[in-house]
């Protein structure tokens, strides 16, 4: 009961979270938790069994914000066109604003299953789920309507793929900051060819 009388669940989630994108998935412990928040590894372990439990309630709260940042760049858009770059835009801007977040998203889980079992986390498969269908729906809605969309009936498979092309494009800019690799053309120029291949192949031509 000390351990939790001196460190709160939101505390440790907001000082795990600031370790993360300032140092990297792989530089957050429970040792380094404690020695942070000046409680002991006990107190952490308190709320978070193990650094899987820590890892879902990190991610899923992201995915959220995620959501959001797609969701608000989609507002008042009309045109297919106009959606996809919008929501490329947004998705890459959002994660190279915190690389680290993005890597605890999308490259940990690779590399620990254990934060994934979804089959003995329904609770946790539910979240992601309503998050990414939030997502989705925003972008599958401007497509189904728009005048100049290919399909409109493959409106939500476009959606997803669109989500797909630009977590690709980030893994891959991600990777690029790790190693510390000078890429040849700019983010913004990439991003700007990314937007012109996946528009060319679902907008119809005037």
């Amino acid at each position: 009961m000390a351990g939790r009388s001196r460190v709160t669940r939101e505390a440790i989630l907001d000082r795990a979270a600031r370790i993360i994108s300032e140092t990297g998935a792989a530089s957050l412990t429970f040792q380094t938790l404690g020695e942070t928040l000046g409680v002991t590894k006990q107190a952490i372990i308190y709320w978070f069994p193990s650094k899987s439990d820590l890892a879902r309630e990190l991610i899923v709260p992201a995915l959220d914000l995620e959501a959001d940042a797609v969701m608000t760049a989609l507002e008042g858009v009309k045109t297919a066109r106009q959606a996809i770059e919008a929501f490329l835009r947004a998705l890459v801007a959002f994660h190279l604003s915190d690389l680290g977040r993005f890597r605890l998203i999308y490259v940990t889980a690779q590399f620990d299953p254990q934060i994934w079992q979804v089959a003995e986390l329904p609770q946790i498969t539910d979240r992601i789920h309503a998050s990414t269908s939030r997502m989705y729906a925003a972008l599958e809605s401007v497509l189904a309507q728009a005048p100049d969309f290919v399909d409109p009936h493959s409106a939500r498979r476009a959606a997803v793929a669109t989500h797909m092309a630009g977590v690709g494009a980030l893994t891959m800019l991600s990777l690029a900051n790790a190693v510390q690799d000078p890429l040849a053309h700019t983010s913004d120029a990439l991003l700007d060819t990314l937007v012109s291949l996946v528009v060319g192949q679902l907008i119809s031509r005037p």
